[in-house]
């Protein structure tokens, strides 16, 4: 996730980011652990996601992250 300047930065940045996976994860999404760390460009991130396959695995992350960028608003959508 690239930075953006009304974010907060470094590890705050994380922790920010992390929260907001956690907060907009149900249980469809099968969100079992999340890593953030801040990187030179932003924040990075791992996430375990419990799905039957790596392509169900995927789609689940994609749709997570999707709904966390328009929860938060931070950033634009063409930037995901």
């Amino acid at each position: 996730m690239p930075a953006d300047a009304a974010s907060p930065s470094g590890e705050a940045a994380a922790v920010e980011v992390q929260a907001a996976l956690w907060a907009c994860a149900g249980p469809g999404d099968g969100l079992e652990h999340v890593r953030a760390r801040a990187v030179p460009d932003g924040v990075g991130l791992v996430l375990y996601v419990r799905a039957p396959d790596g392509t169900a695995a995927r789609s689940r992350a994609q749709g997570l992250l999707d709904r966390a960028l328009t929860a938060t608003g931070r950033l634009p959508s063409g930037l995901r």
